[in-house]
């Protein structure tokens, strides 16, 4: 080829490393759409397969656990997330033990491409798992087992918030103010359209319904300390939801009288609102499918314009359906977005950027470093062929965009007193008007788990004991809410 070939072939492609382009996810989006119609054979197979890929070993154990938890496998549901749960928490003679080294922020191995790093269970899907693990063992009969999880989801979190937190801080003020600040600056602009999402939540490990239904499983019992505290932590997180204020209170008023007092003169519930019945119904609603990553190219000035790939969310803040619960003709109130997913997953982003950021640097560095070689020896083909080889990687490469993608955007609570027997409740979107109805049995003295997963296809409703009172595990399948 002519030179001046070469050199119009040279900028063209420089032309296309370049450019901002951004790359999708087939693969979750069919798995999505057959999770969506209930073709759960499909999302197994694509879950499968991850767990037995060479990196991604733990992500596949989360999916794989949420897929059979979605088709009603409770027991497989459980073994795959015990999988995922044990790669991060530990066990030693003298009790669990969080790994932290598995999910801290990190800038190891920084020549090696990032979809080639091994991937590590973040804080927010470690305690989401754990969640999920403590609702496993309720569907499944057993509260002791899921009051074990609740345990290690205490554990979990105040060692996560202990350690992982400041880890956290440090590396991000260290990239910040040094020599890769120029890079961290130009990559932080590009994450600016996050803000009004990751202004839900104070940072990605602090998982309020996970402290909610360790609370919940502490109160039913007997444990009245742990559950206050517990309802506190999921307070202070949510700190607008009716529900978790209430029993917040209702635990504080016998169990500190003083911080009672204090507290409940700055609450807009009335004192009667605190009773609660020995029979009663605690309703969890799933909204819809979390946001994905997307590899972008953000172009870096380093000695020269290299482009380079930075996974990016560009998913605006998810607005929460309006649910409304009803029994027969009596209205038994709204439903309250308590756990906004989104905002986890883009706290993780951020908290895991300036590892990214300085990986991304020194990468990039090499392959600048190779051609200044290549350019000193005056050979023309070595010249050729470096320039021609790191073109063709910045190219091809791609950003680490892998996440748990089976996950919901948000979740909703309600938790009321009711009479025993067969109630007919009713779910309203209230934005649209459409309802959904399903029977749920309760019985004397019962606390009943309702969970509603529905991810804008057909969903399904899942019903059980938290107390080993009442009827059988129930699963049945229902229409969307969310599908016009």
């Amino acid at each position: 080829m002519p030179r001046n070939g070469i050199g119009v072939f040279f900028a063209l492609l420089v032309g296309v490393c370049l450019t901002g382009c951004v790359s999708s996810n087939t693969q979750v989006d069919r798995t999505r759409a057959a999770l969506r119609g209930e073709n759960y054979l499909a999302a197994q197979k694509w879950a499968e397969d991850i767990k037995t890929s060479t990196f991604s070993k733990e992500l596949g154990s989360l999916e794989a656990g949420r897929v059979h938890q979605l088709a009603g496998e409770f027991e497989e549901s459980v073994s795959d997330f015990d999988m995922a749960i044990e790669t991060v928490m530990k066990k030693t003679e003298t009790g669990p033990v969080v790994n932290l080294e598995d999910v801290a922020w990190n800038v190891g191995s920084a020549l090696v491409d990032e979809r080639m790093r091994k991937y590590r269970i973040p804080p927010y899907e470690f305690i989401q798992a754990l969640n999920y693990q403590m609702w496993n063992y309720i569907f499944l009969g057993d509260p002791e087992a899921a009051r074990v999880e609740a345990r290690r989801a205490v554990l979990a979190q105040d060692a996560i918030a202990e350690k992982y937190g400041p880890k956290v801080d440090a590396g991000s003020s260290q990239v910040s103010e040094g020599k890769y600040s120029g890079a961290m600056n130009i990559v932080e602009s590009r994450m600016a359209p996050m803000a009004p999402v990751l202004e839900k939540t104070r940072s990605s490990y602090e998982n309020s319904l996970a402290w909610y239904f360790c609370g919940i499983l502490f109160e039913l019992d007997d444990d009245a300390s742990n559950a206050r505290l517990s309802y506190q932590k999921a307070w202070e997180l949510s700190p607008g939801n009716p529900y978790l204020e209430r029993d917040m209170l209702r635990l504080a008023r016998s169990e500190s009288p003083d911080t009672f007092d204090d507290l409940m003169s700055r609450s807009r519930l009335p004192p009667e609102s605190l009773a609660r019945s020995s029979t009663e119904i605690v309703l969890v609603a799933e909204e819809n499918f979390i946001a994905q990553r997307y590899s972008v190219k953000i172009p870096l000035p380093l000695g020269t314009i290299t482009s380079v790939d930075f996974p990016m969310y560009f998913a605006p803040f998810y607005q929460p359906v309006p649910l409304q619960l009803s029994a027969g003709e009596q209205a038994l109130g709204p439903l309250t977005p308590t756990l906004f997913l989104q905002s986890l997953a883009y706290q993780d982003l951020k908290e895991k950027m300036p590892g990214v950021v300085v990986r991304n640097v020194i990468r990039a560095g090499s392959r600048i470093a190779a051609q200044q070689v290549a350019n000193a020896s005056n050979n023309e083909y070595a010249m050729i062929g470096v320039c021609l080889f790191n073109l063709i990687m910045t190219a091809v490469n791609e950003a680490d965009t892998r996440a748990w993608y089976t996950l919901p955007m948000v979740t909703h609570v309600y938790r009321g007193n009711v009479e025993p027997g067969v109630h007919h409740l009713t779910l309203m979107n209230q934005a649209s008007g459409q309802t959904v109805s399903f029977p749920v049995s309760v019985a004397e003295g019962e606390t009943r788990f309702i969970w509603v997963g529905d991810l804008a296809g057909r969903s399904r409703v899942v019903t059980a004991s938290m107390n080993g009172k009442g009827d059988r595990t129930t699963y049945t399948g229902i229409e969307s809410l969310l599908v016009q």
